[in-house]
């Protein structure tokens, strides 16, 4: 299994070997004048020093990267492709705090609620000792008892 380290080193790489595709210098001979429309995420890997199979969409972590070579291969602006990972991360921000402003009005009226629970059971308990110390005061002050 691969450590984090080399998985964030390596997805560097793969962004570096972009770069470098996209301005014209590759390092790898193969990839000189290469037209970015046969671009692909197998030729980044190549280009970054990994087989062709290291990019794959199925990684998270890979998927931005990917969306990059597509948009360059397409022609697509990569501003673009990230308004549109932006709008997908803002939406779901919105939701998460959404669901934290529900659970925290749902976590302050239960501590309201145990709040006032607790506050009437004190007061149920000093009634009972009262009634058992007035109980204890009446049988000890009953006539027939020795």
């Amino acid at each position: 299994m691969k450590s984090q380290s080399f998985a964030g080193n390596g997805l560097r790489a793969c962004e570096e070997a972009l770069q470098r595709l996209v301005n014209g210098k590759p390092v790898r001979p193969e990839h000189v004048d290469l037209d970015l429309s046969k671009l692909t995420a197998g030729i980044v890997s190549v280009e970054a020093g990994f087989d062709r199979g290291y990019l794959k969409k199925a990684r998270k972590s890979h998927q931005a990267l990917i969306a990059q070579i597509y948009a360059y291969r397409f022609k697509v602006p990569v501003s673009s492709v990230k308004e549109r990972e932006l709008k997908v991360v803002t939406e779901k921000l919105s939701t998460a705090r959404s669901e934290l402003d529900v659970t925290l009005e749902q976590r302050d009226k239960t501590l309201t609620l145990n709040l006032q629970l607790m506050h009437r059971i004190r007061e149920l308990e000093k009634e009972v000792s009262y009634l058992r110390l007035s109980l204890e005061n009446k049988v000890a002050a009953f006539p027939g008892r020795s």
